[in-house]
């Protein structure tokens, strides 16, 4: 079976590609990663998931016994059968999947008569979810689309476009329907409980004894991460790619989220960057200090740290010592020893940091429009328009459009929105016994 893995080109450039056992490019996966995607600056991250997509329809053709290449050049395209065969087998969970397991054995060349049938228990076989399902076909339709083109292009064959186009159409038209719906149901959920998320930052914080990290270097890191994410909302690639000279720590202390795609400098074959739109956020003198700390005490005193300019390292002696932190060793040895202190914190991962950041800063916006006068003062207060709070929204978040930030407010606008019609309800209650003025009394 192919493998999946990332090159690191001396320019500092990400290279995803899929390798056949003895280590050499599949072709026609380079071809389709390297000229439809790359060339269309597509992120690596896309590429890599785009990539391993295609790794499931590869097996599905190993399980098959096709040749997909072979039947193109043919002239020989899939049917409705074989996209019905295609869908259901993308919908399979690939985390434990075998060739041989059952369920998945290879068809056999003979055919069998039977004089009698008999029901059997089949174990049933883990599901993705629908998303995923819908991006794999869509990344099955455009490859085997792309393929087809290109392997019957010294054809010409007006018959073998129209049944390319007609095969790729019908991938697509397999694709699960309703994801907008699915998307919009009870987004809050990823803003995690407040009680929770403090919980969560106490038990992290340096001098806790709770804390289930000992090395005070360890810990001093940790209380970081957890404090730029809740404090700022930034993104777990934005984090895992600050720089010491994105910060300043003087007055009024801040730190800048900038871009560094391809950085020749990050030994990371995953290299976080920032997803979206640089810009400044302000940072806590609390959390000030401690950043001070950690670059001028405990960063500096790691010698490997001083070969790169990345803040956060790995302080596990061995291999890693002194490398820039990786995604793998946030999301695992940092958050997931983390939820094993408390059961509640099973909620708590950095994306849930980013949702509740934009429930605090709509609580906060509410808070200072309760207390602003109508008009703005003379000090300068001023209610802050609905219409500023997306735009202050968007910035924060490094957004470039404002409805990009709607999915953070969600949780927001539900509470609201539930206080209100519990408002109107008590007060319709409230008249419901004595309303002898109503229209129904006449």
């Amino acid at each position: 079976m192919p493998k999946l893995s990332v090159h690191v080109m001396q320019s500092g450039e990400r290279v995803p590609m899929l390798q056949d056992e003895l280590g050499l490019p599949l072709f026609y996966p380079t071809l389709f990663a390297t000229s439809q995607l790359r060339n269309a600056g597509v992120a690596v991250n896309t590429i890599r998931n785009k990539l391993a997509d295609l790794i499931v329809l590869l097996r599905w053709e190993a399980t098959s016994r096709r040749d997909l290449v072979s039947e193109f050049q043919d002239g020989r395209f899939l049917t409705i059968a074989d996209v019905v065969s295609l869908r259901d087998f993308a919908k399979l969970d690939m985390r434990n999947w075998k060739l041989d397991e059952p369920g998945m054995e290879r068809p056999s060349g003979r055919v069998l008569e039977f004089l009698e049938a008999r029901l059997a228990s089949c174990r049933a076989q883990a599901a993705i979810g629908p998303q995923q399902h819908f991006n794999r076909l869509t990344t099955f339709a455009d490859y085997l689309e792309f393929t087809a083109n290109v392997v019957t292009q010294c054809k010409r064959s007006p018959q073998f476009g129209q049944e390319i186009a007609r095969m790729a159409s019908a991938i697509r038209k397999h694709r699960p329907r309703g994801l907008a719906k699915h998307h919009d149901q009870e987004p809050e959920r990823f803003s995690p409980p407040t009680d929770v998320v403090n919980r969560f930052m106490a038990v992290g914080s340096e001098l806790d004894p709770r804390n289930p990290f000992k090395q005070p270097s360890i810990r001093l890191r940790n209380a970081i991460i957890f404090g730029l994410l809740r404090h700022t909302g930034m993104r777990r690639g934005e984090l895992l790619s600050l720089r010491l000279d994105q910060f300043d720590l003087g007055h009024e202390p801040l730190v800048w989220i900038r871009r560094s795609q391809d950085d020749k400098h990050d030994s990371r074959r995953h290299q976080p960057v920032a997803k979206t739109r640089e810009r400044p956020l302000p940072l806590p003198d609390e959390l000030a200090e401690q950043l001070g700390r950690y670059m001028l005490q405990v960063r500096a005193s790691v010698s490997p740290a001083r070969r790169h300019p990345y803040l956060f390292i790995s302080h596990q002696k061995g291999r890693t010592w002194g490398q820039p932190l990786s995604i793998s060793a946030l999301n695992t040895l940092i958050f997931g020893r983390m939820r094993t202190v408390d059961p509640d914190f099973e909620v708590i991962h950095p994306h849930a940091f980013r949702h509740h950041f934009n429930y605090e800063l709509s609580r906060s916006i509410d808070q200072h429009n309760a207390h602003a006068p109508p008009r703005a003062s003379r000090e300068g207060i001023a209610p802050i328009s609905e219409h500023r709070e997306l735009d202050v929204r968007a910035f924060l978040n490094g957004h470039r459009h404002r409805a990009s930030g709607e999915p953070y407010n969600r949780r927001h606008i539900r509470e609201a929105s539930d206080k209100a019609a519990r408002q109107l309800q008590s007060g319709i209650m409230r008249r419901l016994p004595g309303d002898e003025g109503s229209e129904d009394a006449s």
